[in-house]
Protein backbone atom coordinates (compact mmCIF):
# COMPACT_ATOMS: atom_id res chain seq x y z
CA UNK A 1 0.00 0.00 0.00
CA UNK A 2 0.86 3.45 -0.27
CA UNK A 3 0.42 6.20 1.43
CA UNK A 4 -1.66 7.72 -0.98
CA UNK A 5 -3.58 4.29 -0.62
CA UNK A 6 -4.03 5.03 3.31
CA UNK A 7 -5.31 7.87 3.47
CA UNK A 8 -8.14 7.30 0.76
CA UNK A 9 -9.04 4.43 3.16
CA UNK A 10 -9.78 7.05 5.31
CA UNK A 11 -12.94 7.91 2.78
CA UNK A 12 -12.67 4.72 0.51
CA UNK A 13 -16.46 5.23 -0.50
CA UNK A 14 -15.71 8.49 -1.46
CA UNK A 15 -11.99 7.38 -2.88
CA UNK A 16 -11.15 6.04 -6.53
CA UNK A 17 -9.73 2.86 -5.04
CA UNK A 18 -10.57 -0.17 -7.03
CA UNK A 19 -13.80 -1.69 -6.19
CA UNK A 20 -12.13 -5.10 -4.94
CA UNK A 21 -10.22 -2.70 -2.04
CA UNK A 22 -13.38 -0.94 -0.79
CA UNK A 23 -15.58 -3.89 -0.56
CA UNK A 24 -12.70 -5.50 1.51
CA UNK A 25 -12.19 -2.24 3.58
CA UNK A 26 -16.51 -2.09 3.89
CA UNK A 27 -15.99 -5.64 5.24
CA UNK A 28 -13.82 -5.10 7.96
CA UNK A 29 -15.76 -1.35 8.79
CA UNK A 30 -18.75 -3.90 9.39
CA UNK A 31 -16.61 -6.38 11.09
CA UNK A 32 -15.21 -4.08 13.59
CA UNK A 33 -17.90 -1.69 14.40
CA UNK A 34 -20.90 -3.98 13.95
CA UNK A 35 -19.91 -7.08 14.60
CA UNK A 36 -20.60 -8.21 10.76
CA UNK A 37 -24.33 -7.73 11.17
CA UNK A 38 -24.98 -6.50 7.53
CA UNK A 39 -22.88 -9.06 6.09
CA UNK A 40 -25.75 -10.76 4.22
CA UNK A 41 -26.02 -13.07 0.94
CA UNK A 42 -26.40 -9.66 -1.24
CA UNK A 43 -23.17 -8.80 0.40
CA UNK A 44 -21.50 -12.35 0.08
CA UNK A 45 -22.20 -11.66 -3.64
CA UNK A 46 -20.49 -8.39 -3.79
CA UNK A 47 -18.01 -9.73 -2.18
CA UNK A 48 -17.15 -12.80 -4.75
CA UNK A 49 -17.49 -10.52 -7.69
CA UNK A 50 -14.42 -9.69 -6.60
CA UNK A 51 -12.80 -12.76 -4.33
CA UNK A 52 -13.04 -16.29 -4.52
CA UNK A 53 -14.74 -18.13 -1.19
CA UNK A 54 -10.71 -18.84 -0.04
CA UNK A 55 -9.92 -15.38 -0.46
CA UNK A 56 -12.93 -14.14 1.46
CA UNK A 57 -12.49 -16.39 4.23
CA UNK A 58 -8.38 -15.15 4.66
CA UNK A 59 -9.33 -11.59 4.70
CA UNK A 60 -12.04 -12.04 7.17
CA UNK A 61 -9.54 -14.46 9.15
CA UNK A 62 -6.88 -11.31 8.75
CA UNK A 63 -9.36 -8.85 9.82
CA UNK A 64 -10.52 -10.63 12.84
CA UNK A 65 -7.01 -10.95 14.11
CA UNK A 66 -5.78 -7.69 13.63
CA UNK A 67 -9.33 -6.49 15.47
CA UNK A 68 -8.53 -9.01 18.03
CA UNK A 69 -4.65 -7.78 18.10
CA UNK A 70 -6.21 -4.56 18.61
CA UNK A 71 -8.16 -4.93 21.64
CA UNK A 72 -5.49 -7.19 23.28
CA UNK A 73 -3.19 -4.21 23.20
CA UNK A 74 -5.94 -2.08 24.47
CA UNK A 75 -7.03 -4.16 27.08
CA UNK A 76 -3.43 -4.44 28.79
CA UNK A 77 -2.31 -1.04 27.08
CA UNK A 78 0.34 -2.15 24.81
CA UNK A 79 1.32 1.03 22.76
CA UNK A 80 1.76 0.54 18.85
CA UNK A 81 5.56 0.30 17.41
CA UNK A 82 4.87 3.75 15.36
CA UNK A 83 7.95 6.25 15.07
CA UNK A 84 7.09 9.45 13.75
CA UNK A 85 3.58 8.51 12.39
CA UNK A 86 4.47 5.44 11.06
CA UNK A 87 4.29 1.81 11.83
CA UNK A 88 7.61 0.57 12.35
CA UNK A 89 8.67 -3.84 12.24
CA UNK A 90 11.84 -4.40 13.69
CA UNK A 91 12.19 -7.59 12.75
CA UNK A 92 10.63 -10.66 11.03
CA UNK A 93 11.09 -13.39 13.75
CA UNK A 94 7.31 -13.70 13.79
CA UNK A 95 6.66 -14.07 10.04
CA UNK A 96 7.11 -17.55 8.81
CA UNK A 97 9.87 -18.27 6.63
CA UNK A 98 7.85 -19.31 3.77
CA UNK A 99 5.47 -15.65 4.17
CA UNK A 100 8.74 -13.24 4.39
CA UNK A 101 8.84 -12.74 0.68
CA UNK A 102 5.51 -10.70 1.23
CA UNK A 103 6.29 -8.44 3.59
CA UNK A 104 7.79 -4.93 2.74
CA UNK A 105 10.41 -2.77 4.74
CA UNK A 106 11.41 0.67 4.27
CA UNK A 107 14.78 2.04 5.07
CA UNK A 108 15.76 5.12 6.91
CA UNK A 109 14.61 6.83 3.69
CA UNK A 110 11.56 5.16 2.45
CA UNK A 111 12.95 3.01 0.11
CA UNK A 112 11.70 -0.35 -0.40
CA UNK A 113 14.24 -3.16 1.03
CA UNK A 114 14.11 -6.61 -0.79
CA UNK A 115 14.56 -8.04 2.98
CA UNK A 116 15.15 -6.43 6.11
CA UNK A 117 18.30 -6.57 7.63
CA UNK A 118 19.08 -4.46 10.69
CA UNK A 119 22.72 -3.64 9.72
CA UNK A 120 21.45 -2.44 6.40
CA UNK A 121 18.79 -0.41 8.04
CA UNK A 122 20.89 1.12 10.68
CA UNK A 123 23.60 2.06 7.80
CA UNK A 124 20.64 4.21 6.05
CA UNK A 125 19.34 5.77 9.44
CA UNK A 126 16.25 3.24 10.28
CA UNK A 127 15.96 1.54 14.10
CA UNK A 128 17.98 -1.54 14.37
Amino acid sequence: MTEEMIQQALDFRNSDLPDRIKIALELAEDFILNHANNVDDAFMDRLKEHYTEDQIVEITIGIGIWDSVHKFNNVFDVPPPVEDGLFVLERLADAPEDMQHLITHLDGNGNPMDRWEPAEAEAAGGAS
